[in-house]
């Protein structure tokens, strides 16, 4: 764990000591550097930081109601299907083995 130097910033910051006396790398946290809540309050994320989340199936209106972008009918838009499911079909890498050269 790293030291605690939150009481012995406030001994030496308390006693406002000559800064000779004070180890070198505590002289950045004794000059008080306090930031004013008017800088805090007005913090904003970036143009384009992020992507707006689509909300599937809110109306017609929303532009991604009813089928929510699944289309019509089956399997597909009704529960889960695994990736690669060929219908109940033996997977034809089952059926003819993975091919080709791998290193």
């Amino acid at each position: 764990m790293p030291p605690r130097l939150l009481p012995l910033l406030r001994y030496s910051c308390y006693y406002k000591s000559k800064p000779e006396s004070l180890p070198s790398f505590l002289l950045p946290w004794c000059q008080h550097q306090h930031r004013a809540a008017s800088i805090l309050s007005s913090l904003s994320d970036n143009p384009g930081a992020y992507n707006k989340k689509i909300r599937r199936g809110r109306g017609p209106s929303s532009g991604k109601g009813k089928t929510s972008g699944r289309g019509h009918k089956g399997q597909k838009q009704h529960g889960k299907v695994p990736r690669g499911f060929q219908g109940g079909q033996t997977p034809l890498e089952i059926v003819h083995g993975k091919r080709g050269f791998e290193n």
